[in-house]
C-alpha cells in the first residue's frame, strides 16, 4: 500500500492519494487499509517514516561528514554533491513527498546538510574566499538543494532538454559551488 501511495504521489499530488486509489492500485482491501493505517493521515505518517528510515539507512549523514576529510575543498564538495544528488535520484518519490510535505524532520535534514557544508568550509578555510562561512554555507547548500529539486521532479535525461546523466549533474553542481566559494564577488 505504501508503494501504491508513493506511485500516486509520483504521478500526481497528495489529493490523488485516497483510500480508494491506494486500495485499487495495491490490490489490498479497504479493511486492510484501515487496519494498517487507520486513515489517510496515518498513511502519510507511514510514508514520512519510510522516508526517514531510508534516509538513515542510506548512511547519508556519515558520507556528508566524510566530505570534511577530503584533501581539498573541491573533493569535499564533489563527495557531498554526489552523496546528496544520487540519494535524491534513487529515492526521488520519497524525496518529492518529503519536500511537498515539510515537517520538523525536514528542517532537521536541511540543517544537517547546512552543518556538513559549514564543517567542510571550515576544514578547507584556506580555499574559501568568503569571510562569512555561515553565509557561504547557506548559499552553497541552497545551490545544491536547487539541483536536488530538479533531479527529484524532472528526469535527468530531460533535465535541460538533452541527455544528461547524474554524473554530469554532480560535476556541474560541484563546479558551480566551487566557483562560488573560490571566486571573490
Amino acid at each position: 500500500m505504501l508503494d501504491a501511495a508513493e506511485e500516486l504521489l509520483h504521478n500526481g499530488n497528495a489529493e490523488q492519494v485516497t483510500v480508494e486509489s491506494v486500495v485499487r492500485l495495491s490490490g489490498a482491501t479497504v479493511g486492510s487499509f484501515y487496519a494498517r493505517f487507520g486513515n489517510v493521515e496515518g498513511l502519510f505518517e507511514a510514508l514520512h517514516q519510510r522516508y526517514l528510515t531510508s534516509l538513515y539507512e542510506s548512511k547519508i549523514f556519515e558520507a556528508l561528514n566524510q566530505s570534511i576529510e577530503q584533501p581539498d575543498l573541491k573533493s569535499g564538495l564533489r563527495l557531498g554533491c554526489k552523496t546528496l544528488i544520487e540519494f535524491a535520484y534513487e529515492k526521488r518519490k520519497l524525496f518529492a513527498y518529503f519536500i511537498t510535505h515539510p515537517s520538523e524532520d525536514a528542517v532537521m535534514v536541511r540543517r544537517v546538510g547546512y552543518e556538513s557544508m559549514l564543517n567542510n568550509l571550515k576544514a578547507h578555510r584556506s580555499e574559501v574566499v568568503h569571510k562569512d562561512l555561515k553565509r557561504a554555507s547557506e548559499h552553497t547548500t541552497r545551490l545544491i538543494y536547487q539541483t536536488i529539486l530538479g533531479v527529484v521532479f524532472v528526469e535527468p535525461s530531460n533535465f535541460i532538454g538533452r541527455k544528461t546523466s547524474i554524473k554530469e549533474i554532480v560535476d556541474s553542481t560541484t563546479q558551480m559551488a566551487y566557483a562560488y566559494l573560490t571566486t571573490e564577488s
